[in-house]
C-alpha cells in the first residue's frame, strides 16, 4: 500500500495559520522509509530509481528520474517515479504536475490513481479529486479500496459528511483490514461528538494494523481532544518508535508536532523543547514550532524570549489568531497593558469569538481602572445574563489569582490541564454548573497555600454566580481573616463585597490590600475605578498619581488621568494626558488611539488625522491603527482615503465587526450603497447582536422605502435577551422617521419593560410628547423616582414644565439640580427668571451666581439684567442687556427687555428705535403684547409694524 496523508494535517491550520502551515509544510525535505509501490520498468534508471524508492531514498530515486525524463521526456514511468518521489520529499505542488504527466502518458490507472490522489489531498484540491477518481474504476479490490478511501477523505474535506461515510464503508466492502478508512470513519465520529465510536474505530484499524502510524497518531489525537494528555503522548511516542513506518513527511512533522504541544501542557519542558529545536530544524520557516516554542518559554517565565519566538511568528503570519492571543498575554504578564490591548484585540478582530482573547482583554481594561469597558468586554463571554456585580466579582477575582498559563482563560470557564485537581470544578463552572462546581471545590482536600488560596477564589466567584451572595461573603471573609498578611485575599474579599452591594466595607478591604502591597497596581487601579464609578473624581486622581510617583512613565495610569478628565468635561486635560502618555510610551497604541478619539470628540478632525498617522507609520500592520486613521480621515471629510484605509483594516481583520461597519459608514458617505449593504450584511451574518451594523442597514432599507425590510431587522434583534431592548429602540426610531409617533412610542415603551435605561426613557417621551398624549412627562418622572441623581433627565422635565408654563413644578425641579451641583448655570439662570416672574426677592442672588459664572452668555446676561430691573437696578441693567442684545440680535426678548432699561433710564428715543426694529420683524415672543404697549407708551404709532 502507498503512502497517505490523514486528515490531520487538515487540522493543523486550525492550530496556527492555514496557509503558512501548508507552505511551511511543503519545504520539508526528510528522507524517510516506505514499501515500493510495484514499479516495473527495463530501464537501467528506472530500476535504479525503483529500489532507491523501495530503500527509502527518495532523492536517489528522484535524481534518477531525472535523469531518465532528460532523455525521455514522454516516459510515463519515470514521471510516475518522479511524482511519488516528490510527494515523499514533501513537495506535493511538484508531485501534482509530475504525477499528470504521468497519466497523460499512458502509465496505468492502477499505478497513478493513488499518489496522484494523496498529493491532490495535501494540496486540498478536494473537487478534482472526486472528478478525477472515480469510485466505478475497474480496478483491483485493494487499489479500489484506496481510492474509495481517498475519496472519502476529499468528502469529509468539504464538509460531505454523509457521503464520506459511504465512501469508507465501500472501501472496507473491498478490504475489511484497510485501516485508514476506519481511520474516516473514526473522524467523522468524533466530528459529531460521539467520542465511543471514534474510540471503537480506532481500535479496529489498529488490531487491522497494529504498525499503522495513521491509526497510533488517531488514537493519540483523540486522547488529546479529551485532555488526556499523558495518554496522547504515549500514543506519539509509538509512532516515533515504529521502525519503517508507511507515512508522508507531513505526517511525520505532525506527530512531533502533537507530541511536544502534549509535552509542553504537561509541564515538561526538557523533552517539549528538544522535538520543537527539531521541528525548527525540519522546517525553519514554519511559524507554528516557533508559537510552540513561544508558550514553552511562557510558561517557564521567560517573557522576553517568549516575545522574540512570537515576533518571528507574526512576521510571517502577522494575522495569526493564536500568536496574537499569546503575545497579549506575555505583555499581560509583564505589565505592558497598553500592548497587550493592542495584540488581544487585534486577536479579536481576527476571530471575534475567541473567548479567552475577550476574556484576557477584559482583564486588561480592568487593571488599567476601566471598569465600565472591562464589564462590556466580558460580559459576551460569560453564559446568560449575568450582572454587572456578578462580571466585577469575576475580574476581581482574576486579578488576584492572575493569569496561570498561556492556554488557560484569564478567568473561570477556560480549559484546564486534565492532571489539575480543580481541572473537574472549572469544566463544571464551564458548563454553568454552579452547584457542581460548589460540591467539587468543598470537598476537595488542598495542601499548599496556592491551592487553597485558588479554591478560596473559585469558591467565591461560584457563590456568586450562584446568586449565594452572603456565602461569598462568609468564605472570603475567612480566608482573609486567616490570611491577614496576603494583598489578593483581601482583594476578593473586597469583591464579594461589592457583589453584596456594601462598597464602603469593600473600600476597605481594597485599601487593606494596597497597604499590604503599596505598589499593587491592581489594588491601586481598583480603587481609582470604584472612586470613578462613584463621582469622587480628586480620589480617583490621586490613586493615579500614586501610581505616577512609584512610575513617573507609566502611560496606563496617564490614560487614567485621560479619562478621568473626560469624565468631568475637562477634554483639554484629556487630551494634555494622553499626549504625556505618547511620550512616556512613544511606541505603545493605546495612547495614540485615546488621543485620535478625544480629538474626534473635540472637533479637531486634522489633529486626530495627524495622530492617527503617526501610529500607522509606527504600526503600519494593525489594523486597529488603521481602522483608527480611516475613521478620522471619514470624520475629517476625506472620504476616499478613508475608503482606501478602511479597507486595508478590514482586510487584515475581516472578523472585526466594528472595522467592517466604519467601512460600510464611509461608503454610505460616498454613495456606494451596495458596497456599504454588503458589508454590513456580512457583519450581521457573523454576529447578528451586532446592534450598529442592524440600525446602518436599517436606515438605508428604509432610505430605500422599505420599512417592513427595517422593521424586520429590528425585531430580530428583539428576539435575544442581549438586544431586546435595542431591537425595540430601533423600532421606534424607524417609526419616528417615518412619522409614526405613536407607534414608536408603543415600541419604545416595551423597550423599558425590557430594559429601562435613560436613552428610551428620553425617546419615549419625546414621542409620547409628538402624539399629544396627556401628561408625557410620567416616564421621566417615573424614571427620576429610581434614579434621582440622573440630572441630565430632571433638566429635560424641568424644560418642558418651563415650556408648558407650570413653573412651580420647573422651580421645585431646579431647586433638585442645585442641591446636586451649587455651580449648574442652566438650572441658576432658569429658577433666577422663574423666581423674577413670581417677583420673588431671592431672583437677584440666583443670577448673579449665575452671572458671574458664565459672564458672556446673552441668556445669563438677560435674566441677570432682568432681575436687576425688577429689583429697580435699571442703569445697572441697561449696559448688561446691551451686550446681550449685541450678541444675539434675533433674540426677540432680549431687545424687548433691552427697551425697557433703556425706557426707564430716561433714554426714550433708543426705547422707540429698538422697539421699531422689534416691530418690523416677524418673529412671536411672549412679551409681545407687552413691548406694544410699551412703544404706544412712548408715544409710538400704528402706522407700519406688526403691532397686534
Amino acid at each position: 500500500m502507498c503512502a497517505n496523508v490523514p486528515t490531520e494535517i487538515e487540522k493543523m491550520p486550525t492550530i496556527l495559520n492555514a496557509r503558512s502551515m501548508r507552505r511551511g509544510l511543503l519545504v520539508l525535505s526528510i528522507s524517510l522509509l516506505v514499501a515500493a509501490c510495484g514499479l516495473v520498468d527495463r530501464t537501467d534508471g528506472l530500476t535504479a530509481g525503483a529500489r532507491n524508492q523501495a530503500e527509502g531514498k527518495y532523492r536517489a530515486a528522484y535524481i534518477e528520474a531525472k535523469k531518465v525524463l532528460q532523455k525521455d521526456s514522454k516516459n510515463g514511468q519515470a514521471w510516475l517515479l518522479l511524482g511519488r518521489a516528490s510527494l515523499m520529499l514533501g513537495d506535493p505542488k511538484e508531485a501534482l504536475n509530475d504525477l499528470q504527466n504521468a497519466r497523460a502518458n499512458g502509465v496505468p490507472e492502477a499505478q497513478w490513481a493513488v499518489p496522484l490522489g494523496q498529493a491532490m489531498l495535501l494540496a486540498q484540491q478536494y473537487d478534482d479529486l472526486l472528478k478525477t477518481l472515480s469510485p466505478d474504476a475497474s480496478l483491483d479490490p485493494p487499489v479500489k479500496a484506496e481510492v474509495l478511501r481517498l475519496r472519502g477523505d476529499a468528502q469529509r474535506g468539504l464538509r460531505q459528511f454523509d457521503q464520506a461515510g459511504q465512501s469508507y464503508k465501500a472501501a472496507l466492502a473491498l478490504d475489511a483490514k484497510n485501516a485508514r478508512s476506519l481511520i474516516g470513519l473514526a473522524k467523522l465520529a468524533s466530528a459529531s461528538n460521539n467520542q465511543d465510536a471514534a474510540g471503537q474505530y480506532v481500535e479496529q484499524a489498529l488490531a487491522a494494523s497494529p504498525e499503522s502510524p495513521q491509526a497510533w497518531i488517531a488514537k493519540g489525537d483523540l486522547a488529546f481532544d479529551a485532555g488526556q494528555l499523558a495518554e496522547a503522548e504515549a500514543a506519539y511516542q509509538k509512532v516515533l518508535g515504529i521502525s519503517k513506518p508507511d507515512w508522508l513527511p507531513q505526517e511525520h512533522f505532525y506527530t512531533l508536532l502533537r507530541l511536544a504541544s502534549a509535552q509542553a501542557q504537561q509541564d515538561k519542558f526538557d523533552p517539549a523543547l528538544a522535538n520543537i529545536q527539531t521541528l525548527e530544524k525540519m522546517a525553519p520557516d514554519q511559524a507554528y514550532p516557533h508559537y510552540l516554542h513561544a508558550v514553552v518559554l511562557y510558561k517557564q517565565g521567560h517573557l522576553d524570549d517568549a516575545v522574540s519566538q512570537l515576533q518571528l511568528v507574526l512576521k510571517d503570519v502577522p494575522s495569526n489568531e493564536q500568536a496574537q492571543t499569546l503575545m497579549g498575554a506575555v505583555n499581560y504578564a509583564q505589565g505592558n497593558y497598553a500592548q497587550a490591548e493592542m495584540y488581544l484585540s487585534n486577536a479579536m478582530g481576527i476571530n471575534s469569538n475567541n473567548r479567552e482573547a475577550r476574556r484576557l482583554l477584559a482583564l486588561t481594561f480592568y487593571r488599567e481602572g476601566r471598569t465600565s469597558q472591562a464589564l462590556n468586554t466580558l460580559r459576551p463571554a460569560v453564559d446568560g445574563s449575568p450582572s454587572d456585580t456578578q462580571l466585577l466579582a469575576l475580574l476581581q477575582g482574576a486579578a488576584a489569582a492572575g493569569v496561570r498559563t498561556p492556554g488557560a482563560d484569564a478567568l473561570a470557564g477556560g480549559k484546564t490541564p486534565a492532571n489539575d485537581p480543580f481541572a473537574p470544578a472549572e469544566k463544571a463552572l464551564a458548563a454553568g454548573q454552579d452547584s457542581e462546581a460548589l460540591r467539587l471545590l468543598q470537598a476537595m482536600a488542598v495542601e499548599d497555600a496556592a491551592a487553597e488560596a485558588r479554591r478560596n477564589r473559585l469558591l467565591v466567584m461560584t457563590y456568586v454566580r450562584d446568586g449565594r451572595v452572603a456565602d461569598a461573603v462568609k468564605t472570603a471573609a475567612a480566608h482573609a481573616s486567616k490570611h491577614p498578611q496576603d494583598s489578593a485575599a483581601h482583594l476578593v474579599y473586597g469583591t464579594a463585597l461589592i457583589a453584596a452591594g456594601k462598597r464602603p466595607e469593600a473600600r476597605a478591604q481594597y485599601e487593606q490590600a494596597a497597604r499590604l502591597e503599596p505598589g499593587s497596581l491592581a489594588a491601586l487601579m481598583s480603587l481609582g475605578s470604584l472612586d470613578s464609578l462613584e463621582g469622587r473624581y480628586k480620589d480617583a486622581a490621586g490613586r493615579y498619581d500614586t501610581v505616577l510617583k512609584h512610575d513617573p512613565h507609566n502611560e496606563a495610569a496617564m490614560m487614567a488621568q485621560s479619562r478621568l478628565a473626560l469624565l468631568q468635561g475637562d477634554k483639554a486635560g484629556a487630551i494634555k494626558w494622553a499626549k504625556q502618555a505618547i511620550d512616556a510610551a512613544p511606541k505603545s497604541p493605546a495612547p495614540y488611539l485615546g488621543l485620535v478619539l478625544l480629538y474626534s470628540e473635540s472637533g479637531q478632525f486634522d489633529e486626530a488625522v495627524g495622530t492617527a498617522k503617526r501610529l500607522v507609520a509606527m504600526e503600519p500592520g494593525n489594523p486597529a491603527a488603521l481602522n483608527a486613521l480611516g475613521a478620522a480621515q471619514m470624520n475629517a471629510g476625506d472620504t476616499a482615503e478613508a475608503l482606501k484605509t478602511l479597507q486595508k483594516a478590514v482586510d487584515l481583520a475581516p472578523q472585526a465587526a466594528l472595522y467592517r461597519t466604519n467601512l460600510a459608514r464611509a461608503q454610505l458617505i460616498g454613495k456606494d450603497t451596495k458596497g456599504a449593504e454588503s458589508n454590513l450584511e456580512q457583519v450581521i451574518k457573523g454576529d447578528p447582536d451586532q446592534v450598529q451594523a442592524v440600525v446602518l442597514l436599517a436606515t438605508v432599507k428604509l432610505q430605500a422605502n422599505d420599512l417592513p425590510g427595517a422593521l424586520a431587522l429590528a425585531r430580530a434583534l428583539q428576539t435575544k435577551p442581549a438586544t431586546r431592548a435595542a431591537g425595540f429602540a430601533l423600532e421606534g426610531d424607524l417609526y419616528m422617521a417615518n412619522k409614526s409617533p405613536g407607534d414608536a412610542a408603543a415600541a419604545y415603551q416595551k423597550g423599558l419593560k425590557a430594559n429601562p435605561d435613560r436613552p428610551l426613557v428620553i425617546k419615549t417621551f419625546l414621542a409620547l410628547s409628538e402624539t399629544g398624549a396627556a401628561k408625557p412627562e410620567t416616564v421621566l418622572t417615573d424614571w427620576l423616582a429610581s434614579h434621582p441623581n440622573d440630572e441630565a433627565t430632571r433638566t429635560l422635565l424641568a424644560q418642558h414644565y418651563m415650556g408648558h408654563k407650570q413653573n412651580v413644578l420647573a422651580a421645585a425641579q431646579y431647586e433638585q439640580l442645585l442641591k446636586a451641583n451649587p455651580s449648574n448655570v442652566g438650572a441658576l439662570n432658569n429658577l433666577a427668571w422663574i423666581l423674577t416672574e413670581q417677583r420673588d426677592p431671592k431672583a437677584l442672588a440666583l443670577a448673579e451666581r449665575a452671572y458671574k459664572l458664565a459672564p458672556t452668555s446673552p441668556s445669563v446676561q438677560d435674566t441677570y439684567a432682568w432681575a436687576l430691573l425688577a429689583g429697580d437696578q435699571a442703569k445697572t441693567a441697561l449696559p448688561i442687556l446691551a451686550k446681550a442684545a449685541k450678541a444675539a440680535p434675533k433674540v426677540p426678548s432680549i431687545q424687548y427687555h433691552l427697551a425697557v432699561a433703556q425706557a426707564r433710564t430716561g433714554d426714550k428715543a433708543a426705547a422707540l428705535r429698538t422697539l421699531e426694529l422689534l416691530r418690523k420683524s416677524v418673529a412671536d415672543f411672549d412679551d409681545k403684547q407687552a413691548a406694544e404697549a410699551l412703544y404706544r407708551e412712548l408715544g409710538g404709532t400704528k402706522v407700519g409694524g406688526s403691532g397686534s
